[in-house]
């Protein structure tokens, strides 16, 4: 059992800092009333002759106890198909490498450049911590996701891997999307910055959908799937900070019942590769000590009594004036180990170095509520997920 919880942990890791910056509220002059129906007509015509969302189909995959939603993607030509977990933060997608004799390389599919007509050789090192622990060298070259081909991408070919619990991983490498970057910290332009200017997607715009109970997910580029959700979107303002290379959304507070996580300065980042809410170890202490949470010998991660999980409070999210609410069933995780027995954990899961007003939101999160990322705008966000 320790075993278990000590890779739900690992999975999914996220080390961040914020540094706050206050949301600068613009004063747009008015347009006067003759000039309006000329600027709506000049917008119409530029949505019209934009590029339609591009939609990558999302499976949920369960190993280890550990929740994934994988989509494909293939590299090179002739495509070379790999299985992707999707990655908003990060700017470089990377896959492992014909090269790589790490474990987690040979046991997952392996992009091979001599069998790729399109590969170019640019051999930058690169090397990604902050939970992913890969490095290897950029190399360039055709990748399609969902029927949308970008030439000449700049990604990482993985030369090692270092991550012990990523050898249950299922996915072969990593979708990333880049939320806040135009570049990837190798100068190169991120995949959705090559598909804007390659013409495959019109907007700098991102929808994730995942579904509830087996249902899988969706990735849509270039727009968002209005019928993945209902009701408006409360959209937060992000920030960007240079030094930690991170983003964060600005929410108001964040409240497990009478416990209170954050109330003010409270910043959430919305990641679909992880299940958890993430925070410092106090707060993920005081949140589940208040729900009768026990030690199970993982630190930051408590069990709770599968009985009470009914007579537990709401998580109640103040996110642009909007009151985002989950139920104690919708943040807990219950497990069944064989012979009827069940562990349930809490999805409140503490680690160290995290800032108190700093609170990840994971995929139990994302599982309720339909998550748009709006890069040209700088903002994230939220509605009932359909």
């Amino acid at each position: 059992m320790l075993r278990l919880v000590s890779v739900l942990v690992c999975l999914g890791t996220l080390e961040a800092a914020v540094v706050a910056v206050p949301h600068v509220q613009l004063d747009v002059p008015h347009v006067p009333a003759p000039v309006q129906p000329v600027i709506g007509a000049v917008l119409e015509q530029r949505k019209a002759a934009e590029p339609a969302p591009v939609s990558l189909p999302l499976t949920k995959v369960e190993a280890d106890g550990q929740r994934y939603f994988l989509g494909e993607m293939s590299v090179g030509t002739p495509g070379q198909a790999m299985t992707v977990a999707v990655d908003i933060t990060f700017p470089l997608s990377y896959v492992p490498s014909i090269n790589c004799s790490d474990q987690f390389c040979t046991d997952h599919k392996q992009y091979d450049s001599a069998a790729s007509s399109t590969y170019e050789a640019d051999g930058t090192p690169f090397e990604l911590s902050l939970g992913q622990n890969v490095s290897g060298v950029i190399s360039k070259d055709a990748i399609s996701v969902a029927g949308a081909t970008v030439s000449g991408q700049a990604f990482g070919e993985a030369t090692a891997v270092w991550n012990s619990y990523a050898l249950r991983a299922p996915n072969d490498g990593v979708l990333a999307l880049g939320f806040g970057f135009s570049v990837s910290q190798e100068g190169a332009t991120t995949i959705m910055g090559s598909m804007i200017e390659q013409g495959l997607i019109g907007q700098w715009l991102a929808g994730i959908w995942l579904g509830r109970g087996d249902a899988g997910g969706e990735l849509t580029l270039g727009g968002l799937n209005d019928d993945r959700r209902s009701g408006e979107l409360a959209w937060a303002p992000v920030t960007f900070n240079e030094e930690h290379q991170s983003w964060m959304a600005s929410v108001e507070s964040l409240a497990v019942g009478e416990t209170s996580i954050c109330s003010e300065n409270c910043f959430v980042t919305a990641l679909s590769t992880t299940p958890y809410f993430f925070m410092s170890m106090d707060a993920a202490k005081a949140v589940n000590d208040a729900l009768g949470g026990f030690d199970i010998g993982a630190p930051g991660v408590a069990g709770l009594d599968c009985s009470t999980l009914y007579t537990l409070p709401t998580l109640e999210i103040e996110a642009a004036g909007r009151t985002l609410e989950m139920s104690p069933l919708e943040y807990t995780y219950i497990y069944t180990l064989g012979g009827g027995v069940q562990m349930c954990l809490s999805g409140f899961v503490g680690l160290p170095d995290f800032d108190d007003n700093v609170t990840v939101l994971g995929s139990l999160f994302m599982q309720k509520f339909y998550t748009a990322y709006d890069m040209d705008n700088m903002r994230v966000g939220f509605a009932d997920s359909a």
